[in-house]
């Protein structure tokens, strides 16, 4: 697909240094645009055009953004905390409602062609018997997801006073390597290659994986014009036990660790399958998907 159109464009990128954010910078310079990357962390294998920056500071923020003047927004910044504890509500909705709403207002004024949001999976909230579809209901099954359903909506609504452009994806599962540790798959493959024992569920729950590339190539088809104002899934459409996905990791690894199984309790209110429907993408975005193996 011709890609032409980021030739040259100025493009934020807000988590630039986070393990998503820094693989779809490097791809989107391979497609020859100006990057810059917002975070408050910096990214070690960069030396230009990264910015440490709080999106809970709007002065700062606003001061960089007017400097930019960018045309693609991608906003896959937040904190990530996937517990039930609803005490962290307030805590996690400052940094990913909050800094949202940040990074919009300072865009009131700003002629961009696309804001493009990553949001959650875990915004449809509820088991269900097939695979969720992008026009499902929506009940966040924590705070981060709540958090992350605020922000849609926010995007939603400032889009439409403003007559913005707006594009959200919601990402199911997905793994690459170099992933960080406090992920499932990312612990279970630190453990597995070390030859170490790996505590787990029971593994019944069926979550919908996919290869980091494949997200990336849906963040950057997001670009299209025909993606405004759309919410798509992101996901293989295919669902895998926990289970089988630690034994075949096992397999792949050709590992001698003993994966307990039942080691860990589930979570309360755990969804049991978490499997997303991808027509929607595929057919409008010409995108493909890649599975882990």
């Amino acid at each position: 697909m011709d890609l032409n159109h980021l030739r040259h464009k100025r493009i934020i990128v807000t988590g630039g240094s986070g393990f998503l954010g820094r693989a779809l910078i490097e791809k989107l310079e391979l497609l020859d645009a100006q990057v810059f990357s917002f975070d408050i962390v910096a990214n070690k294998k960069r030396s230009k055009q990264q910015f440490m920056i709080d999106l809970t500071d709007i002065e700062t923020l606003k001061a960089e953004i007017n400097k930019i003047q960018p045309d693609f927004i991608f906003h896959l910044a937040a904190k990530l905390d996937r517990s039930r504890d609803f005490d962290l509500t307030n805590e996690i909705s400052n940094i990913n409602l909050g800094g949202t709403i940040n990074l919009l207002n300072t865009l009131k004024n700003i002629d961009f062609t696309n804001f493009i949001f990553t949001s959650t999976s875990e915004v449809y909230g509820l088991s269900n018997d097939r695979a969720y579809q992008e026009t499902d209901e929506v009940i966040a099954a924590s705070p981060y997801s709540l958090s992350k359903l605020n922000a849609e909506n926010a995007i939603k609504t400032f889009s439409k006073i403003h007559k913005k452009n707006y594009t959200i994806l919601r990402l199911f599962n997905y793994y690459g390597e170099d992933m960080p540790s406090g992920f499932f798959i990312s612990d279970l493959v630190g453990k597995l290659k070390n030859n170490e024992d790996f505590d787990m569920t029971l593994g019944e729950q069926k979550r919908d994986f996919l290869n980091i590339e494949s997200v990336v190539e849906a963040l950057i088809l997001s670009t299209l014009q025909k993606a405004q104002g759309n919410t798509y899934n992101v996901c293989s459409g295919e669902g895998f036990k926990i289970k089988d996905l630690a034994e075949r990791f096992k397999i792949e690894l050709n590992s001698t660790s003993s994966i307990k199984f039942g080691a860990l309790p589930y979570r309360q209110n755990e969804i049991w399958e978490m499997i997303g429907d991808n027509v929607k993408i595929k057919n409008e975005l010409g995108w493909t998907p890649k599975g882990l193996f």
